[in-house]
């Protein structure tokens, strides 16, 4: 990364508007740093969701799109459709330059603009993690599927190691909100966090 300050403070637990400076200051360089480390997560979530049998002609909605590089994974692995939202206006105008989004907004840390049932896959690579979202986003995130949606999404090492992230995403499976399709750790980033779990859940 750029500055190794910052990257020494991405995954601790911070307040949105933090978050949103981090973002707005490294969304320049973001990709060419992300991509020098090897990012794999992007590709692997979308290999994941092939894997389970998603279908590829229903529109997914790339959940924290940052960029865009979770959106061209998933046009890459052969989803037509692919909408995203990001809380970083930042961010989100790189994605929006790489013209692959069927549509493209800004959205909210307190509220996801999304009607319940409007997309039977959402994607939130790297998005629930430690110093982004909070693991509550899980069931909130599940809420607006369709019912048998499936939700892709990724815990780098750093919030595999955080006790709240795995109690909530147990309670989910365990309460039959959802239904574990898929789970693989694997290579994330080759410098700082080196693996992430790839998680698909089945919206019961």
């Amino acid at each position: 990364m750029a500055d190794q300050t910052k990257s020494d403070d991405l995954w601790t637990p911070r307040s949105v508007e933090d978050t949103k400076a981090i973002y707005a200051d490294w969304a320049d360089t973001y990709e060419a740093d992300v991509t020098g480390m090897a990012y794999a997560t992007p590709s692997r979530v979308a290999a994941a969701l092939r894997t389970v049998g998603a279908d590829t002609g229903t529109v997914v909605l790339d959940f924290g799109c940052g960029t865009g590089l979770s959106g061209q994974a998933l046009i890459e692995a052969g989803f037509a459709e692919v909408d995203g939202t990001d809380i970083s206006p930042e961010m989100l105008a790189h994605a929006e330059a790489k013209g692959i989004y069927r549509k493209i907004w800004l959205g909210t840390s307190d509220s996801v603009d999304v009607a319940p049932g409007t997309y039977a896959i959402i994607v939130a690579t790297g998005v629930v993690s430690l110093g982004a979202a909070p693991p509550e986003m899980l069931g909130v995130l599940l809420d607006l599927l369709e019912a048998g949606g499936l939700l892709a999404f990724s815990y780098n090492d750093p919030t595999l190691a955080d006790a709240q992230y795995i109690r909530v995403l147990d309670a989910l499976i365990a309460g039959g909100r959802a239904a574990l399709e898929f789970r693989e750790h694997g290579p994330h980033l080759n410098d700082k966090v080196t693996g992430s779990d790839v998680i698909v859940l089945r919206k019961l």
